[in-house]
């Protein structure tokens, strides 16, 4: 298939996957569209039994040696603004890219099938999931068994993903490249009171001040400088009237970093740090850390692979890329598999960054990290 028309395809199918956002676990329409595709190719779907998610297989499927890409389907809670024709009506948008990623993954099924003659050696798992933003559909695929037998996976981000990246520009390195991504809420619990007598009760919102300057002391004081770390205190809630005292304060944030030992050392520091201060003012932090997912460490070996794969169909490439402390839960297949995740610019004039109700992308080049991660499997697959 010629690339100018294997990218229209993908357009076409981004375009359609676009006018159907939906969020979470549970995706209908999407898993729908995608599970049509793949059967109108004759492919042989296997469906996770915790979500939408799903995989398939094209090649050697005998051969006990399988590779695999990987594709996020779902959406963000956010009402589209682009004033495209095939924009989204229903309260959700793609404003991350994950329907062009579905669609390459597609793009990628034509494409392997195409060349399934070259896959004697191995088979290539299709990876569809659910839930890339809420940090679930990863683990949800692994834990019904669905990533069992795959020996390397890839998968990649489209979007602007730097202001110094040119278009269609691809970012492939070994090493940290996504940080880790944790949830922190805290609630302070005090003794409201009127505002003119704060003798009377405990106050939360003082406590709840003093708790926050102290967690933003744990990257400053308590962590090597040289290591990349983020704090963030994101949400600070709680009183209704200028001259009540409240009885609780709710504080909420995210943590990021590259290092294990770092991520669990800020979890405990931030409720050991709440819960003391409180104490030390007579109130009470009751603290929750939602454990999101692990930095996304690339293998050097696949991104060396990649990056040769890269090089012979004439692809850019960026030099050198400084790791990113967003997350992915991409991070979760390489804690059990090898795998190298790719970012892609599709930035456009507009230069909008992800998570924003106008985002857009560039379509022009989609087929190229099609014929990338496709090109790798059948390579590595022929190598081993």
């Amino acid at each position: 298939m010629e690339n100018k028309k294997l990218n229209e395809m993908i357009i076409t199918m981004r375009r359609q996957l676009h006018k159907i956002p939906e969020v979470g676990t549970e995706l209908p329409q999407t898993k729908k569209y995608v599970v049509d595709k793949l059967k109108s190719l004759g492919l042989e779907i296997k469906e996770c039994s915790l979500d939408s998610g799903m995989v398939c297989d094209i090649g050697n499927v005998n051969s006990g040696n399988i590779v695999a890409i990987r594709a996020d389907m779902d959406a963000l809670p956010i009402a589209e603004e682009t004033g495209v024709e095939y924009a989204s009506k229903n309260g959700n948008m793609h404003a991350c890219g994950h329907d062009a990623h579905t669609a390459c993954l597609l793009g990628a099924a034509y494409y392997l099938l195409e060349n399934k003659d070259r896959l004697k050696n191995g088979a290539v798992r299709l990876v569809f999931q659910t839930a890339e933003e809420i940090s679930k559909g990863a683990n949800n695929l692994i834990k019904d068994g669905l990533l069992d037998g795959v020996s390397a996976i890839v998968g990649t981000h489209v979007g602007n993903i730097d202001s110094g990246m040119s278009n269609s520009e691809f970012i492939i390195q070994e090493g940290g490249l996504m940080a880790s991504n944790d949830k922190f809420i805290i609630k302070v619990v005090g003794k409201g009171s009127h505002g003119a007598y704060p003798h009377s009760g405990f106050d939360p919102i003082l406590t709840a001040s003093q708790i926050v300057q102290a967690i933003y002391n744990i990257k400053s004081r308590e962590i090597i400088a040289t290591n990349p770390v983020v704090i963030s205190i994101c949400v600070i809630s709680g009183g209704s009237q200028y001259n009540i005292i409240p009885s609780e304060v709710n504080i909420e944030g995210t943590f990021r970093t590259f290092s294990e030992e770092n991520r669990k050392f800020i979890g405990s520091r931030i409720k050991e740090i709440s819960e003391y201060i409180a104490m030390a003012n007579r109130l009470k932090a009751e603290v929750t850390i939602e454990w999101g997912c692990p930095p996304v460490i690339n293998d050097k070996k696949i991104a060396d692979e990649l990056t040769q794969v890269c090089k012979e169909l004439g692809f850019k490439k960026l030099p050198q890329f400084i790791p990113s402390m967003g997350g992915e839960d991409f991070a979760e297949y390489q804690q059990k598999i090898p795998g190298v995740f790719i970012f892609f610019s599709t930035m456009t004039e507009k230069n909008i960054p992800h998570h924003n109700s106008k985002f857009e992308i560039d379509e022009s080049q989609l087929y190229q990290p099609t014929i990338l991660m496709s090109e790798w499997a059948i390579k590595h697959l022929e190598n081993k």
